[in-house]
């Protein structure tokens, strides 16, 4: 049962996004909100403008605390019920989210709108937490993306870091009563010799089906919403993407700890993160 949802926010509009988005799904899970203002503290003397290190700390302080203060107070009106915390912390942000944290919490993080890495919340915060959090990370892009997802689309892989994210999919669909839709893809890694199909790129086929038809019965035995499953020929990534809409809440598996391996894991998740346009779950699988 999740106990707290830790949200970072550091003023810009992105951040704000995340938090909103945090506070809805606090609000659904009878979760605690803690929000996050970190700031960072300089490593030398601001000369030149006369202002002195202290001078400099001082302010990032009261800008962090300021914004900690009108940010809990616009969740707190906006959800009456809702336990809402905050810390304000000189950093590093990553290690700040991820204090106190269990399995079965939650820390949210805000993206640009823009690809690559310079679109995340303090750059590389998210990719670290996706590396490194104790519990499942979500990163939320876009003001569409708030309030009840219309569908949870999880991908899946036949690991135990895909059987993690199809479990925690599941859960979070029954939660809001939405379809869970588990994405399976493949792709036959070899050039055909001649126009037709082979036996080979047949068996593959046969074998990713199964995996689905595997995925979709388990998720259909633990919920009770909607299961759909889609089989799809190509890269992990683009798949993946490619089965998500607007209003959709994207839940993918990883081992953490920056392991690159195939299917769902490491380089997917990252092309994933970076090129989604709407909130996407990285959930830690077991090694």
């Amino acid at each position: 049962m999740t106990k707290k949802i830790s949200v970072g926010y550091d003023g810009t509009q992105h951040s704000a996004e995340a938090v909103e988005w945090a506070a809805e799904e606090a609000a659904s899970r009878g979760a605690v909100l803690r929000i996050v203002c970190c700031y960072s503290i300089p490593v030398a003397g601001a000369g030149g403008y006369g202002w002195s290190a202290s001078n400099v700390f001082d302010l990032l302080l009261e800008v962090a605390e300021q914004n900690a203060v009108r940010i809990s107070g616009v969740i707190a009106g906006a959800h009456r019920g809702l336990r809402v915390e905050t810390t304000v912390s000189p950093g590093p942000a990553d290690l700040t989210l991820t204090d106190g944290m269990e399995p079965d919490d939650l820390i949210v993080v805000g993206a640009g709108r823009h690809d690559g890495v310079a679109g995340f919340w303090l750059g590389s915060t998210a990719r670290r937490l996706v590396r490194h959090s104790p519990c499942p990370v979500v990163v939320v892009r876009g003001a569409a993306s708030r309030g009840r997802p219309d569908r949870v689309v999880v991908g899946i892989d036949g690991s135990s870091a895909s059987d993690a994210a199809l479990d925690w999919a599941g859960d979070e669909a029954d939660r809001h009563q939405v379809e869970l839709v588990v994405v399976h893809a493949w792709s036959y890694p070899y050039s055909p010799v001649n126009a037709g199909p082979s036996q080979a790129y047949d068996l593959l086929q046969v074998d990713a089906a199964c995996v689905l038809d595997r995925a979709v019965e388990h998720a259909r035995d633990r919920v009770g919403v909607e299961v759909s499953g889609c089989l799809i020929e190509d890269g992990s990534a683009t798949a993946l993407l490619n089965a998500v809409r607007d209003g959709d809440l994207v839940v993918l598996g990883s081992r953490g700890h920056g392991a690159i391996v195939a299917g769902l894991l490491g380089s997917t998740v990252n092309a994933v993160l970076d090129r989604a346009q709407t909130p996407v779950v990285v959930v830690r699988g077991t090694s």
